[in-house]
């Protein structure tokens, strides 16, 4: 609308000299012929009335005819007059440009000059402006910014656009709200919504937001643009108020980000694979002096070999690194920077806790941009060293197996051999064993009356050997058995079948007085038949070598010894010499004379094999007279390999 235009007047100049003068004279003359008509008549000689009126008429005349050109000058004046305030009207009305031409009169020719200024002013803030406009559009254009307005209702109702994709976004967008055009807000910034984006449909943070008047930036969020596509924007806003401080709106600008969007979210899910790979890598820049490089990013992997974490790694020099010993490995990284080229090495590394080992590093440079340190990707390689190591121990392991095999068939071949002994022992010597001990008692039943007590002495010494031979011959096939029995593991409750061994033990001595203490739940795993013959051979020696100490004690506790439990079964009995301890496990080996104590010598041998085959270990601690302690393991770990 056009500002209404204030009358612009200015002030007349006075009339010219000239007529002013005339008036004056004629004025004088009409005076005197009003003197010279009503004068006395004396006689004297006196103008005549008709002359002096004919003189004042012409000078009149004249006066008129002066007066008539000042007229024509003062309207002349006028309209410069009325030209100067149109000028400086339409200037002050914002549609003048033009310059007027000087005014004949001096005094306007000021008024005019500034007018002239006024015009020569607005032209230049004209081509400011629509050189600002150029900018701004041209702007727009190469950065894809829009410039928005908002209403109180968060509609839009203004966007600026340069190209046709932004026209289509603008007229999807007008006229509606950010959630009624079925956008979806995705974060705060690119990054954040690239990184960990939180879908929002509903807008209840923004909308709060904008409820209570406050600036946002770097909002993400998608619109869709037909019924096919939708678009990835950025946008920022702050509120619009008027002259009373009121909001009455917003305005801001909105970009299309959907490369920048996507380019963001390759580069994270570039830097969490090569955060996560399991090669250990280094991002290093050359630095001024010595030593020419330092880390400026490291992976999960590299943490975990040199033993620090990131921001250690980061603020760490390369000696504290890779160590003060490294020095020509650290500067060869640093002439390979330098020089832009790749470089392989191996070197010794050792870690913060002064563990080293041997690593081969490749140095592979990134493409330098001018004026920035060069840079470089320095991977770490253990599995280098390590493969030709297992390899190595791959062919070790190769010729072990192959031994191990031929062992294999060794021990499948003894296993079919003690099959074929077992046999052997339980038919074929039985039988001849069966006829010495059933002809011995022929003799004994049908021809004692004819037998001299020597004779009677020799065929029970004959029917002792035939049933010692027995009993000999039983246990060898019960250590054969447990040799080759399969395990069955499961958990075993020891303090309740050492219960019932010495039950069995009390049922068969009634008259013995033998004091027996089981420590309660003592629970171990393995097959429970083959730790039942365990603690039967343990328990019933206790029990034979204490029938001659009154009162006798038998014992089974357990006790912790580093990450194993000792199991232990003691007793105040014989005894026996240490220095024959190497011959307590031996078949048919024995410390006293069957006289003493009864036996065949293969029950501690079998407690010993059953116990080898649970990963255990069994030992004795004694002295003559003074008791024996058996002690034995279950289920040990192996002991770790020294580190190297």
């Amino acid at each position: 609308m056009e500002p209404a235009r204030t009358p612009f007047t200015a002030p007349l100049t006075d009339s010219a000299p000239i007529p002013r003068l005339g008036l004056l004279l004629g004025a004088l003359l009409i005076l005197l012929a009003w003197l010279g008509w009503h004068a006395p008549n004396t006689g004297e000689i006196a103008l005549p009335w008709p002359l002096a009126a004919a003189l004042a008429g012409a000078f009149v005349l004249g006066a008129a005819a002066g007066l008539l050109p000042g007229r024509r000058r003062q309207r002349a004046i006028a309209q410069e007059q009325l030209a100067l305030a149109s000028a400086g009207q339409d200037l002050l009305a914002r549609i003048g440009t033009d310059r007027i031409a000087a005014p004949a009169d001096p005094a306007l020719r000021p008024l005019a000059d500034l007018v002239n200024t006024f015009a020569d002013h607005r032209q230049a803030e004209l081509g400011r402006v629509s050189d600002r406009n150029n900018q701004l559009a041209l702007t727009r254009r190469l950065t894809g910014w829009m410039y928005w307005e908002q209403d109180t209702e968060g509609r839009y109702t203004r966007l600026e656009t340069e190209t046709e994709e932004q026209s289509l976004l603008a007229r999807s967008l007008l006229g509606r709200t950010r959630w009624e055009c079925g956008g979806i807000q995705l974060g705060r910034s690119i990054a954040g919504a690239a990184a960990n984006p939180a879908p929002d449909s509903q807008w209840l943070a923004h909308r709060e937001q904008i409820a209570r008047g406050k600036t946002f930036s770097e909002m993400v969020w998608s619109a869709p643009i037909d019924a096919n596509r939708r678009v990835f924007i950025v946008e920022s806003g702050r509120p619009r108020v008027d002259q009373d401080g009121r909001i009455v709106g917003y305005s801001g600008l909105i970009r299309d980000v959907g490369g920048a969007l996507a380019a963001e979210r390759a580069t994270q899910n570039l830097m969490t694979a090569l955060r996560v790979a399991p090669e250990p890598t280094l991002l290093i820049e050359a630095t001024p002096g010595l030593p020419g490089w330092r880390v400026r990013w490291a992976n999960a992997a590299a943490c975990a070999m040199l033993g620090r974490t990131d921001s250690e790694i980061l603020t760490a020099s390369p000696d504290t690194l890779f160590g003060g010993d490294n020095r020509a490995c650290i500067e060869a990284i640093g002439g390979a920077l330098a020089s832009g080229r790749g470089v392989r090495l191996e070197s010794e590394l050792a870690d913060r806790y002064g563990q080293t080992r041997t690593a081969s590093m490749r140095i592979d440079p990134v493409l330098p941009l001018e004026g920035l340190q060069p840079q470089a990707a320095l991977s770490i390689d253990y599995f280098h060293a390590e493969t030709e190591r297992l390899r190595e121990q791959a062919g070790s392991a190769h010729r072990l197996l192959s031994e191990q095999s031929a062992r294999l068939s060794e021990l499948e071949q003894a296993s079919r051999e003690l099959e074929s002994f077992s046999y052997t022992v339980s038919h074929d010597l039985r039988a001849p064993l069966r006829v010495v001990d059933g002809f011995a008692r022929i003799l004994k039943d049908d021809f004692s009356a004819s037998l001299d007590p020597t004779g009677h002495d020799h065929l029970n010494r004959i029917l002792t050997a035939a049933s010692r031979m027995n009993q000999m011959i039983d246990s060898l096939l019960s250590l054969a058995r447990v040799s080759s029995q399969p395990i069955v593991p499961g958990p075993v409750d020891l303090s309740l079948l050492a219960q019932q061994i010495v039950d069995e033990l009390r049922s068969q001595e009634p008259q013995r007085r033998v004091e027996v203490s089981i420590a309660r739940s003592i629970v171990a795993s393995g097959d429970r038949t083959l730790l039942r013959i365990v603690l039967e051979n343990l328990l019933s020696n206790a029990w034979k070598y204490t029938g001659r100490t009154d009162p006798a004690t038998i014992e089974f506790d357990c006790v912790r010894d580093g990450a194993s439990t000792v199991y232990r079964v003691s007793d105040n009995g014989a005894g026996f010499d240490m220095r024959f301890a190497d011959r307590l496990f031996g078949t048919f080996q024995r410390l006293h004379s069957a006289n003493e104590f009864p036996g065949t010598g293969v029950g501690l041998a079998t407690a010993a094999r059953i116990v080898q085959r649970h990963r255990g270990r069994i030992w004795a601690e004694s002295a003559p007279g003074e008791g024996a302690r058996f002690h034995f393991t279950l289920n040990e770990q192996p002991a770790s390999p020294p580190a190297h």
